[in-house]
């Protein structure tokens, strides 16, 4: 793992943290891959009943890092439309496949949400079995707006935590709600004020950490059953939709206007 995520494990407990504060915790590809090594390091350590997702700085996570990323999807010029669409999906199902491997963890996770859930931040909050947010708390999924599909996990998971028609809402509009209206759909769990929220989710932790740890592995486990033999499916059938858009006119034009800070103005087919 790199400083960019940072594991501490202070048995019963253990807390992720995303650290690029000065980025608002956006992420980056090597963040993918530390949030896979903290799961699995979560999975291996006999020790730990219940773990804690949070974000260093002024954010839980501001989505994906649009500078880091930029570059980093660069395809070789010689490759056919369809060998690039299947390097865009192999990479897609990557990814994914990090995020759902903390979604997987034996032992439940509790996502603490602060100032700033957005785009891939919200969808990687998505995977916690529960979710805390501080009060003025900003939520979104505006992947639309720079013309992408949100393609980890946020079509599939959203839906199924406030429902198909309020996920419809927020991602075609792309709109941002606060953290009363997030409680009130169903997305967190509760909300607290900023200066509780720390105390509160360790709270929570704890009085779930006192309970039989087999048992509550066990109702993880038997909670998300059907869920998660479908999810491979679902995500496959998500990146499917994604990648195309990905390697369209609207996704370089959505990505310029990000980088400016401005509006983009989309031409359609």
């Amino acid at each position: 793992m790199t400083e960019k995520v940072q594991l501490e494990i202070k048995a019963p407990l253990a807390v992720v943290t995303l650290n690029k504060p000065d980025r608002l915790n956006a992420l980056d590809f090597e963040m993918w891959e530390d949030i896979r090594q903290a799961a699995e390091a979560l999975d291996q350590n006999p020790e730990v009943r219940v773990a804690i997702l949070t974000g260093a700085g002024r954010a839980f996570c501001a989505g994906l890092d649009l500078k880091k990323a930029g570059s980093a999807l660069n395809l070789p010029p010689n490759l056919s439309p369809a060998q690039a669409l299947l390097v865009i999906r192999d990479h897609l199902a990557h990814l994914q496949s990090c995020f759902s491997r903390l979604e997987a963890c034996r032992v439940p996770v509790i996502a603490a949400i602060q100032r700033y859930c957005i785009g891939g931040g919200l969808e990687l909050a998505l995977c916690c079995d529960l979710r805390l947010a501080a009060e003025g708390t900003i939520f979104a999924i505006p992947e639309v707006q720079i013309g992408i599909v949100p393609d980890m996990g946020g079509t599939q998971r959203l839906p199924r935590t406030v429902g198909i028609a309020k996920a419809k809402e927020l991602v075609y509009a792309a709109r941002r709600i606060d953290a009363a209206e997030a409680l009130r759909i169903g997305l967190v769990n509760a909300v607290y004020p900023a200066g509780e929220l720390w105390s509160r989710t360790m709270e929570l932790a704890e009085e779930i950490a006192a309970n039989a740890p087999l048992a509550v592995q066990g109702a993880k486990r038997a909670l998300n059953g059907t869920y998660w033999r479908e999810i491979g499916a679902w995500l496959k059938w998500e990146a499917e939709q994604a990648a195309p858009v990905l390697l369209s006119e609207d996704q370089v034009t959505g990505r310029q206007a990000a980088a400016q800070k401005q509006r983009p103005e989309f031409r359609g087919r």
